[in-house]
């Protein structure tokens, strides 16, 4: 199965396209916006902040719920797996030691049963991988949604030309001033918007 943590670090690749989307979709900017003489043009400088990725994951209620609902769905779905192949295993040590008393068509029955098996075990690995990245592609897009009507909200008064995603592990900005971080207040207003749904 693919790795849980891969598939949910997808979302930082989605979140530059729904930061960017953020932007262009608002038409709305009152916020003030800092005005500088580049080359003799007057040029407004964008108002950008970030959104530290990895705290974000770390402390976003909803995030670390469902995550460990997946993880849990994961571990069950291996579980069922190991318990299926162990049995087929087993069937195979039985037939390999009740080769020699069995006669050639008896043989030949007892391999393809074992064959169908086989086969029903690798449809139901294949049915449950595909499965589990539907529920983790839906739940991509769950996240995706909540930060796209989060930070519409947050950023209503138009004072961030920009919010970024930033984080560590895949290096998608190379510098980031601390001062520009909103990941604590964004955190706050959206831990606080996952507990009133859940009351």
């Amino acid at each position: 199965m693919k790795n849980l943590s891969l598939a949910l670090n997808a979302v930082l690749f989605v979140l530059v396209g729904v930061l960017f989307y953020l932007h262009f979709s608002s038409k709305n900017n009152t916020g003030a916006q800092q005005i500088i003489q580049a080359n003799g043009k007057s040029v407004a400088v964008p108002q950008i902040a970030y959104v530290d990725i990895d705290s974000f994951q770390t402390n976003y209620d909803f995030f670390k719920t469902k995550k460990a609902a997946l993880e849990a769905k994961q571990k069950a779905m291996e579980a069922e797996l190991g318990r299926s192949l162990s049995a087929f295993q087993s069937k195979i040590a039985t037939l390999q030691q009740k080769a020699q008393t069995m006669t050639e068509e008896e043989g030949m029955a007892a391999q393809q049963k074992l064959q169908m098996e086989q086969q029903q075990i690798e449809e139901r690995k294949q049915a449950m991988e595909e499965q589990f990245m539907m529920e983790t592609q839906n739940f991509n897009i769950a996240l995706q949604e909540k930060m796209i009507e989060y930070l519409k909200k947050y950023n209503a008064d138009g004072r961030y030309t920009y919010i970024l995603p930033y984080s560590k592990e895949t290096i998608n900005l190379l510098y980031v001033n601390p001062a520009n971080d909103i990941t604590l207040e964004v955190l706050k207003g959206m831990n606080e918007e996952y507990a009133s749904t859940k009351k």
